[in-house]
């Protein structure tokens, strides 16, 4: 009877902790909709961007510029990219500032290792870097104390850019220990406060900034670079 009574209060645990994480699974992404992550260095030509959707599923771009790798045959140097979906899922709450989630499925799309060459640019489709299948991530909320993470993360968090440095996370982290990966999250609004922000120019604009020219695809119409 004992044993019984034993098994049956297992079985109840075991249901309410699923019931649980069912619960706040959707919770949780939900709050993430309608954000944007970038993994970035802050400075340089590369970042991987992603956006979270209230299911769980996911959508991002990795690129990296290098216009020094450059041959007679692509001049104006090489562009690594690639596009990816995927599906996240909540595996825990680990304490009253992070949760543990796992990326379930991720799909690249191209295939790997393709080049292409236009207007004297290579470019090359590769994998996203900083996020994988099979990986256990965590999340951090705003308001987690900055000692918490590890001083690498604080790094992705670019907490450490700040000159008076927050004692506190100012927007939502999500972190891959195993990848050395740290995304930061920011509204639509505002994306100036990007540590390394995007910003929209015409073609004369970009040269006169940068000193680069690039060529524009024949056929195409009202051409925007950021």
């Amino acid at each position: 009877m004992k044993k019984w009574i034993a098994c049956l209060m297992s079985f109840v645990l075991l249901w309410s902790a699923a019931g649980a994480c069912a619960e706040t699974s959707p919770f949780l992404f939900a709050q993430l909709s309608g954000l944007e992550w970038t993994f970035s260095s802050g400075a340089g030509a590369w970042s991987t961007d992603l956006r979270i959707h209230p299911d769980g599923s996911f959508s991002g771009e990795y690129h990296d510029s290098d216009m020094g790798e450059s041959t007679e045959a692509y001049p104006n140097g090489t562009v690594y990219s690639c596009s990816f979906t995927g599906q996240m899922s909540m595996l825990e709450k680990t304490d009253e500032f992070s949760w543990k989630v796992h990326v379930d499925t991720l799909q690249s799309d191209g295939t790997q290792g393709a080049e292409s060459i236009d207007y004297g640019i290579r470019f090359v489709t590769v994998a996203p870097y900083g996020i994988r299948a099979g990986d256990d991530m965590v999340l951090y909320r705003p308001g987690t104390p900055v000692h918490m993470l590890a001083e690498n993360m604080l790094m992705w968090a670019h907490v450490l850019d700040e000159e008076n440095a927050p004692d506190t996370l100012e927007n939502w982290l999500l972190c891959s220990s195993a990848l050395d990966s740290g995304f930061v999250s920011y509204e639509n609004e505002g994306l100036i406060a990007l540590p390394n922000p995007w910003t929209e120019m015409d073609q004369d604009q970009l040269k006169e900034v940068s000193g680069l020219s690039f060529g524009i695809p024949e056929g195409a119409e009202n051409p925007v670079f950021r």
